[in-house]
């Protein structure tokens, strides 16, 4: 056997494996043997068919067979031979052989060379991880609102943030009703005895802006709103409406007090759960800080040096993204339209996520070696990031 290289693109190397007329002779002759002993045609015994026909009745089989077995024979130690760091065969063919020896072409994939980048004394800054008393106060008032109570509002009393609120509403775009502009944005165009809280992202921002401070039974004429380009219905995207608006009914909110609030939350005492709430909040400070540093490291790895991967690695990483890509679409209720009309920019992000996900890896595995750096596959990325950070600046 005798091997040749030649270097292509893309983490590719094209090598000619051949064989003397020994060697192929050998290969051949198996083959033979085999198809001797299982051949089966009218009038022969098994074992008894004579090798001039079994060539001519099974000669596309024969060839076949060969190759494998030229193929199988001797490719790890063709590999071998060449000093390549195989990652995978892309393709074999231009299969030849005759009485005077044989020969084929593997497309090997090797593992990519490159100049491991500086991952020493990397600038990486550390933000503040302390939390604010104003932030603190926010959550409070996030989750206190969430043990809230609701009741009937009283005659004259006037709708405040967090009120549930009944209303008519009904809307115009350049005077026309806005279904004659977009048949299809029924729940924008009109409601009657529509229900909904005084809350940001509730509903239109606008009409719920209109109706804080007033009493049921009144009515606000030319209450005017803007749709968003992007996420507008279809056709309403950019366009200006004018709305009249009636609350019919509200319900207030009834915030518990401190010490209902504590008592619902489990809490020894209400100061006690502010503090729960200060002491949850710092950790998760600490730990998005330390996951945005993580990904600045990564990111400044990547910046630092670019070459050519796998593509069959790339494939697989691709293959894994878009795996849990569909597992999340089908638990969030994503529908496969979606997938239709997005499908080029998601394989685009796919390939995108899966080539910095492979080379990322050979990075990591280079650093880990140059520092010699002990772990498991799961365990290696994490263990070279924490090398990176604590020797950064």
């Amino acid at each position: 056997m005798k091997t040749e290289t030649k270097k292509l693109d893309k983490c590719q190397v094209q090598l000619t494996v051949s064989y003397d007329a020994d060697e192929m002779k050998a290969i051949v002759k198996d083959v033979e043997k085999v198809f001797l002993r299982e051949a089966r045609l009218p009038g022969f015994r098994p074992g008894k068919v004579p090798i001039e026909l079994i060539r001519k009745e099974f000669a596309t089989g024969l060839k076949q067979e060969i190759e494998r077995a030229m193929f199988q024979k001797h490719i790890a130690d063709a590999v071998k031979d060449a000093k390549l760091d195989e990652v995978g065969i892309a393709d074999v063919k231009d299969f030849k052989h005759d009485a005077d020896g044989g020969e084929y072409t593997a497309i090997v994939e090797v593992k990519p060379t490159f100049k491991l980048p500086t991952y020493k004394g990397l600038k990486i800054a550390k933000n503040d991880t302390s939390v604010k008393d104003a932030d603190v106060d926010e959550q409070v008032a996030r989750l206190r609102a969430a043990y809230a109570k609701f009741e009937d509002a009283k005659e004259g009393e006037a709708v405040a943030d967090g009120d549930f609120v009944q209303i008519d509403y009904s809307g115009t775009v350049d005077k026309k009703p806005i279904l004659e502009v977009a048949p299809e944005a029924k729940v924008v165009a009109s409601g009657t005895g529509f229900w909904t809280q005084v809350e940001e992202g509730r509903f239109l921002p606008e009409i719920l802006d209109a109706v804080k401070g007033m009493k049921a039974g009144e009515t606000k004429e030319g209450v005017k709103a803007k749709f968003d380009k992007e996420s507008a219905p279809e056709g309403l995207g950019g366009k200006k409406a004018v709305y009249t608006v009636t609350l019919k009914a509200f319900r207030r909110r009834i915030l518990p007090t401190d010490a209902e609030f504590a008592e619902k939350a489990k809490a020894e005492s209400y100061e006690k759960l502010v503090a729960g709430i200060r002491e949850q909040m710092e950790k998760h400070a600490v730990q998005d800080e330390a996951e945005r540093r993580e990904n600045a490291a990564v990111d400044l790895l990547l910046k630092k040096v670019d070459f050519d991967i796998p593509e069959s690695q790339v494939r697989r990483a691709m293959d894994g993204y878009l795996q849990q890509l569909a597992e999340r679409a089908q638990y969030s209720g994503i529908s496969a339209d979606y997938f239709e009309k997005n499908r080029d920019k998601i394989l685009k992000d796919a390939e995108d996520a899966a080539t910095r996900q492979v080379r990322l890896w050979y990075i990591v595995d280079a650093i880990a070696k140059a520092e010699n750096i002990e772990a498991s596959d799961d365990e290696r990325g994490r263990k070279v990031v924490e090398f990176i950070l604590a020797n950064a600046k």
